[in-house]
């Protein structure tokens, strides 16, 4: 578990990595930082936080209260905060298109999260079906339609295996 100044510069850095701005202003804005590490995270960039399932998917205390404590007290990143500067940029650059996109972000941080916990061993094609109702009927209340874009686009980008 992450704690401390150099912790909270990791988080800092991967969002500088990124290109995104950190903010807690909106509850969207809480969610996108949340959802952002968490993809980070399953990518391969070594954050090391101990997410869970919560209301709104994959949830990690330690994530709003160091994206708390960046904004309180300004805390810039020492160049990479030892992050792999490389992987930042590749997740960065396959992220750009939905960065902002709250829905998205929910639904991908939901899908892999899920992915991950209940059907790990399984081969994807043969979960896509438990992963939609999951999404539109067991856990959230999405539509279908969207998931299955989300799906379609998280495997041409390589984000959900």
């Amino acid at each position: 578990m992450m704690t401390g100044v150099e912790d909270a510069e990791k988080l800092a850095a991967l969002f500088r990595g990124i290109g995104k701005p950190i903010s807690m202003d909106e509850f969207d804005d809480k969610l996108k930082v949340q959802k952002i590490a968490y993809l980070a995270q399953t990518y391969g960039v070594d954050l090391n936080y101990p997410f869970e399932w919560y209301i709104r998917g994959p949830y990690c205390k330690e994530v709003s209260e160091q994206a708390h404590q960046i904004l309180d007290n300004n805390i810039q990143p020492t160049n990479s905060a030892g992050l792999d500067e490389k992987k930042v940029a590749e997740f960065g650059q396959i992220l750009q298109p939905y960065i902002n996109n709250t829905e998205w972000l929910e639904i991908a941080g939901s899908l892999v999260y899920l992915r991950k916990e209940n059907y790990a061993e399984m081969p994807l094609e043969e979960i896509i079906g438990y992963l939609i109702e999951d999404l539109t009927f067991g856990y959230k209340n999405f539509d279908e339609g969207l998931v299955r874009r989300v799906i379609a686009e998280m495997l041409r980008i390589n984000l959900i295996n």
